[in-house]
């Protein structure tokens, strides 16, 4: 059973159970999502924030340190532009977008459908800055948190690549776990770790999903304790006939 954040989150991205390995989510990213995907030769903040000057008249600041990164999702009224670095493996540029793409639905589609859904359509012009919003609106949007204005996602570190905040960390494992999810659906991903096999479940992963092996690992471990909650889950519903 898949979490039911995780499966609002994939109903809302608009993009289809994959049917070949590993996915073009380049290719479905950008027919599903009202994105625009940008791939950089060695994406750095001030690369990102050259290219949002140059090609939409931006001037917004990325990041407070310059410094190299992966990927980058700017977003605003509803759209979004996705960066990755084009010196990355194929591997690990698929991640980096599936990354950016959990990014834009759980931190940007997501609050906008939130707040549409409480306020109504009459809200959708404060959304896409069409107006500005009234005192009380601005405040129901703080504390729902609900983005307004240009939004900008990266991993926050310190210089040693740390990461800051318990928050942020939250938000990167949310969107890892739905990356995952777009690129190698759970229900398909863990019988394959089930199966005897002279690989370990990492590079099994990493092979049919086209994943890098640090995120393989990573999955592995997210799938193995997700099988050990639901195990759990049965025997406590159902007692000893669970077992």
């Amino acid at each position: 059973m898949t979490e039911i954040w995780l499966r609002e989150a994939v109903a809302l991205s608009g993009l289809p159970p994959p049917t070949t390995f590993p996915r073009d989510i380049a290719r479905d990213a950008g027919r599903r999502l009202p994105v625009t995907l940008v791939v950089v030769d060695g994406l750095t903040s001030a690369s990102v924030r050259d290219w949002l000057s140059r090609r939409m008249g931006l001037d917004h600041p990325v990041s407070d340190t310059p410094r190299r990164f992966r990927g980058c999702m700017v977003a605003c009224s509803g759209r979004g532009v996705l960066f990755r670095d084009s010196n990355d493996s194929e591997d690990h540029q698929r991640f980096t977008l599936a990354h950016e793409v959990a990014h834009f639905v759980l931190d940007h589609l997501t609050p906008r459908a939130r707040a549409l859904k409480r306020y109504g359509e009459a809200i959708r012009t404060v959304l896409d800055e069409d107006r500005p919003p009234h005192p009380r609106e601005r405040l129901a949007f703080a504390l729902d948190q609900v983005p307004l204005g240009i939004q900008v996602k990266l991993m926050e570190r310190d210089a040693d690549g740390a990461i800051q905040s318990g928050s942020v960390a939250e938000a990167e494992w949310r969107a890892d776990r739905l990356a995952f999810e777009l690129l190698a659906p759970a229900d398909i991903a863990s019988p394959l770790l089930k199966e005897r096999h002279d690989d370990p479940g990492d590079v099994r992963l990493a092979g049919r999903f086209g994943l890098p092996r640090i995120h393989a690992r990573t999955y592995v471990r997210m799938l193995t304790r997700r099988e050990r909650l639901r195990s759990y889950s049965t025997v406590d519903f159902l007692g000893d006939a669970g077992r």
